[in-house]
């Protein structure tokens, strides 16, 4: 006979979830994690899980879109919203230069 094996009217024989031994149901406690353990093994929750930290606010004051790519070919400048023609005899840019190709 255990320690637990007494007539308590009302209370019931229950297992602690750390050590495994047997009490009345009404010497447990309810650890932070939910689980029902003996006096001996209950802890109070760490105070520092409740610790809220300041909120950071990463978010630059200011931001510029990165200028369009400009590439250049000898005196050809071509930029992002070059398209060549139908032909495909010019590039278009602002002003139009002539493609050189060997025929």
């Amino acid at each position: 006979m255990g320690r637990a094996d007494y007539l308590a009217l009302g209370d019931w024989n229950v297992v602690c979830y750390e050590c495994g031994h047997k009490f009345k149901a009404s010497m447990m406690k309810r650890h932070w994690q939910g689980y029902w353990v003996c006096p001996a093994h209950w802890e109070p929750r760490q105070p520092q899980d409740f610790v809220r930290s300041v909120p950071d606010n990463m978010t630059p004051p200011w931001v510029q879109p990165m200028p369009a790519d400009t590439f250049t070919f000898g005196d050809l400048l071509i930029t992002e919203s070059s398209s060549l023609t139908e032909n495909f005899d010019y590039i278009s840019t602002e002003t139009f230069y002539p493609l050189t190709t060997e025929t």
